[in-house]
């Protein structure tokens, strides 16, 4: 049974959003996300605080359905005032679709679009894939000390494999995965590494990324990367007379990294001396230490099963593998 709605403006309407974010949740909002078009059913139930963007509910329903957030997503609902169907996500600087205006997500809050009269809203991730979700608002509830949030209490089905089709894809999967020792059915089973349980869900695997670290590592902290890639790729990187070269790293990896375990001695003198810029540190690495640091990001990742940490990893691993044969070409 549901609770009573709580008043969103008695708790939320004359607190500045910096003491909101700071103090323990005070009020939280109930969805249930439900994936149309694929069987067997997978659906999420979900609490997330009330002081959301939409972006933060993004992330939250990625987290939680299991997706691995590399696609664009849109959200579409009505206005809460006009009636009429708004699109909030990320516009889009690159004109991929230059005829729709889209709200920006990290502006648009939560609270002002979802209640009781307006609790239906439809959550679009990948738009090859068009994988399409009904998002209905159930309730709001008191917050209070003990769980951390957002949380998923309840849910069914696993999450497809990511870029499998669509629902569509995922079905054609689902058949060929049933004949294993078939060659479609092997080569798709070792695509998703080896095994794949359309039913296989427990809420105890669900873990949450902060959303402000998310969208700073998607648009800031990995642009830095693939900037400096570019770079490599139009000019040649000087060694200096040790034979090393300079890296940028992103200040929030470089610090992970500084103090990892798993970095031997020679590298955690090189990270020790790098020159620390306002957003990133330039680390100087030579060829074999290059290496070392792919093997010491590899092992990094081992225990670590999804999240924003694991995808941080494994693009910093990528990312050396490729200034590595860059550097080996010149």
């Amino acid at each position: 049974m549901l609770h009573d709605t709580v008043g969103v403006d008695d708790l939320l309407a004359n607190e500045p959003s910096h003491v909101r974010m700071k103090g323990k949740e005070r009020l939280l909002y109930q969805f249930k996300v439900t994936l149309q078009d694929v069987k067997p059913a997978v659906w999420r139930r979900i609490q997330t605080p009330a002081r959301y963007s939409f972006w933060d509910l993004h992330i939250a329903i990625q987290d939680a359905m299991g997706w691995n957030d590399t696609h664009f997503h849109e959200f579409r609902m009505p206005h809460p005032k006009t009636g009429e169907m708004e699109s909030i996500g990320i516009p889009d600087d690159d004109d991929f679709m230059p005829e729709k205006e889209v709200s920006h997500c990290r502006e648009r809050s939560i609270a002002e679009y979802f209640s009781p009269q307006n609790a239906a809203a439809r959550y679009v991730y990948d738009f090859g894939d068009d994988w399409n979700h009904d998002i209905v608002f159930e309730q709001t509830v008191a917050g209070g000390e003990g769980l951390e949030h957002p949380v998923c209490l309840d849910g069914k089905g696993a999450c497809p494999p990511e870029d499998c089709g669509g629902p569509h894809g995922y079905a054609e999967f689902l058949r060929a995965i049933k004949k294993p020792g078939s060659p479609r059915g092997s080569e798709l089973l070792a695509w998703v590494g080896g095994a794949f349980d359309p039913n296989g869900f427990s809420t105890t695997r669900v873990t949450f990324d902060d959303p402000d670290a998310r969208w700073h590592w998607a648009y800031d902290e990995s642009v830095l990367l693939g900037n400096d890639v570019t770079d490599m790729l139009s000019s040649s990187r000087i060694a200096d007379e040790q034979g090393r070269y300079d890296f940028p790293i992103p200040m929030a990896q470089y610090l992970c990294l500084k103090h990892s375990v798993d970095m031997n001695a020679p590298l955690l003198e090189q990270f020790s001396g790098a020159i620390h810029k306002e957003d990133h540190a330039i680390v100087k690495l030579d060829i074999d230490e290059i290496r070392e640091l792919q093997s010491c990001l590899q092992n990094m990742v081992k225990d670590l099963n999804r999240g924003l940490r694991r995808q941080v990893l494994m693009s910093l691993r990528e990312h050396f593998q490729t200034m590595e044969s860059l550097i080996r070409r010149r």
